[in-house]
């Protein structure tokens, strides 16, 4: 297809040289072999199969777009929750402007046949399918949380359909790497209300947003991780008056926290808002088994983010733990 275009090849190199420009190609079975170069734009090719993709996107490739201010592609059948996976959630994140990210199912290739797709349809496993054919992310044997779908139903709604109704808060804190995230959900109608997520701004800003939703919101409660950040944050909150609960991350707390979180999308005991971000966190949200203890862990795969999980358990939490105390009042 090229030839007509070549001007010149360099097979050392890998080079189709165009004349007004020129295409290399590279293997990234060996990730550092593209160093030192410059390009205007990066395709990979089934990046989801990539050895160490995450090292080499942050390592070697971003490095050689940067002098022409370039762009990359990245294509591929998914291959469950690993860094292409989070690429793609990047994409859509409305916080995230600079990315963007399609799905498509093979039935969209006009190459295709569809007798083909069908025959696929009948003969594979359904897992199969989804993945090859539809282009759908799977999650992963240690999947946390599963009835995902019937969960996101919460509407967009106002303070005012909320008046007199208790309204609480669950807050996950973040500065650089990760977002801080709040959770505003009502206990009365057992609905979210809101879900806020931002990072990179000071924690005055920090703590002003949070008093500003919780002044639309009219919130009873708070319900905050205290964990290093978080402690000076509550301290600061509750000399202005507000009703802070801390709440600390534990081997022994964080599993318990999820775990209800997980019960309440099981038996569908809430309705959530169908944030995208939010339910890309959901369905990568796994559990591991600890070889020397035997006890689970809860975390998002290595490099993607927890933060909305976190929010939305702590608030759920706020919930549970106000149902409990109700009910020892009225045992006493």
């Amino acid at each position: 297809m090229f030839q007509p275009a070549i001007t010149a090849m360099n097979v050392q190199e890998r080079r189709f040289e165009l004349g007004t420009g020129s295409i290399d190609f590279w293997s990234l079975e060996a990730p550092d072999a593209p160093r030192g170069r410059k390009y205007k734009r990066v395709i990979v090719d089934e990046a989801a199969q990539v050895p160490e993709f995450r090292y080499a996107w942050e390592n070697v490739i971003t490095p050689t777009l940067t002098d022409y201010v370039g762009d990359a592609w990245w294509l591929s059948t998914p291959r469950g929750m690993n860094y292409f996976k989070q690429g793609f959630d990047y994409g859509q994140d409305p916080l995230r402007e600079d990315w963007a990210s399609w799905q498509f199912p093979s039935s969209a290739n006009p190459h295709m046949p569809e007798k083909e797709i069908e025959r696929a349809r009948r003969d594979l496993p359904e897992a199969t399918f989804k993945q090859e054919y539809l282009a759908e992310f799977l999650q992963s044997e240690g999947a946390v949380f599963r009835n995902i779908e019937p969960n996101l139903i919460a509407q967009p709604t106002s303070p005012s359909v909320h008046a007199g109704h208790r309204v609480v808060m669950g807050v996950d804190w973040a500065q650089k790497e990760d977002f801080t995230c709040i959770c505003t959900f009502c206990d009365t109608c057992k609905s979210e209300l809101e879900l806020d997520r931002f990072n990179k701004i000071q924690w005055d800003f920090q703590r002003g947003r949070l008093k500003a939703a919780h002044q639309r919101w009219n919130v009873s409660e708070i319900l905050a991780e205290e964990n290093a950040i978080g402690s000076p944050n509550i301290e600061a909150l509750v000399k202005d008056r507000l009703n802070v609960r801390p709440f600390t991350t534990t081997a022994a707390t964080k599993p318990p926290l999820i775990q209800s979180l997980a019960l309440c999308f099981e038996r569908n005991e809430a309705k959530w808002l169908p944030d995208p971000v939010g339910k890309a966190e959901l369905i990568a949200y796994e559990s591991k088994i600890s070889a020397q203890t035997g006890r689970p862990s809860y975390s998002a795969p290595e490099g993607m983010h927890d933060d909305t999980v976190i929010a939305r358990a702590l608030a759920w939490q706020a919930v549970a733990t106000h149902v409990s105390w109700s009910a020892t009042r009225m045992r006493l």
